[in-house]
């Protein structure tokens, strides 16, 4: 072998890649361009929806700025609500924080059989307005209570609304309420205020103990006011506060309750002339909030 032939053997290779070219420098340098702008506008798209998704959550997290002992005077919210359900929109402001749930005392529980209601309790907060005469100190006489009764029974013609029975100063008004479940009974009392039907019942929001805010009804320039059902001793007893602010500065209150005159012992001996408490009544209240909304009209007429 010659030295010719023993260098053509050690260049004996593969063959160099091919020369590249100004075109080809540029056809790359734009691809790269474009594939980089690509990944930046994927970049900034995906920060805004997270910014977007985090200040979403953030906003639903975020505690209602309105203080929740004081209503905001704006305009009340309306709910789709149930059947049983009063379409009343609730006065526009946050709910309370519970206290605790309310558990009856081993002293005067509920009847064997019946189970304990899980209503949560708050605070009552007294009214802060000086001149008022509370519920209950103001006589009233009998017709007006009769004509109430009797629109009553117009507007509530599934249940029967029996005669009112007053107590011996005509500052309340007592009427069972019955249906197939069993009797209650409603009590009625009459107050005075002084202000605009609106500024008192804003007043009284949280006079009842309440924990969601009240629902209201205005009615020609009165105000009702539906607060929610509270329990109480003895026998887990539930009462449900209506109150109308008329455009004469009454106050009206009628209490839904779960007992009537069949739960009282009319001649106690203990006390001659009095009459106590003996029986736990029914199970529920004898109106469903609807229907004891239909008496707000009734009593601001």
């Amino acid at each position: 072998m010659n030295l010719e032939e023993e260098l053509r053997g050690a260049l004996d290779v593969s063959a160099p890649p091919p020369t590249t070219t100004l075109d080809v420098v540029l056809k790359r340098g734009r691809r790269r361009v474009l594939a980089q702008r690509a990944g930046a506008v994927l970049g900034v798209v995906a920060v805004v929806a997270g910014i977007g998704i985090g200040a979403t959550t953030l906003n639903h997290a975020a505690p209602d700025p309105t203080p929740a002992d004081r209503p905001d005077y704006g305009p009340a919210t309306v709910e789709h609500t149930a059947e049983h359900t009063a379409a009343w929109p609730r006065v526009a402001t946050a709910p309370r924080i519970p206290y605790e749930t309310w558990s009856p005392a081993a002293s005067a529980p509920p009847p064997p059989g019946r189970a304990a209601v899980d209503i949560p309790l708050c605070l009552i907060k007294p009214t802060d307005r000086p001149a008022k005469t509370d519920v209950g100190a103001v006589a009233f006489n009998p017709e007006a209570v009769d004509k109430w009764l009797e629109d009553a029974r117009k507007v509530l013609p599934e249940v029967t609304v029996g005669a009112a029975t007053p107590n011996a100063t005509s500052t309340s008004y007592e009427a069972d309420v019955s249906d197939s479940r069993g009797t209650g009974s409603i009590r009625i009392t009459v107050g005075r205020f002084t202000g605009t039907p609106l500024a008192a019942a804003n007043d009284a929001l949280w006079e009842t103990g309440d924990c969601e805010p009240a629902r209201r009804l205005e009615s020609d320039g009165s105000i009702a006011q539906l607060h929610g059902v509270r329990p109480y001793e003895p026998f887990q007893s539930l009462v449900q506060v209506l109150r109308v602010y008329r455009v004469d500065t009454s106050l009206i209150q009628v209490e839904l309750r779960n007992f009537g005159s069949p739960d009282y012992l009319a001649d106690d001996p203990q006390n001659p002339g009095a009459s106590r408490r003996t029986g736990a009544g029914r199970p529920t209240l004898p109106l469903s909030e609807e229907q004891f909304s239909r008496l707000g009209p009734v009593f601001a007429e």
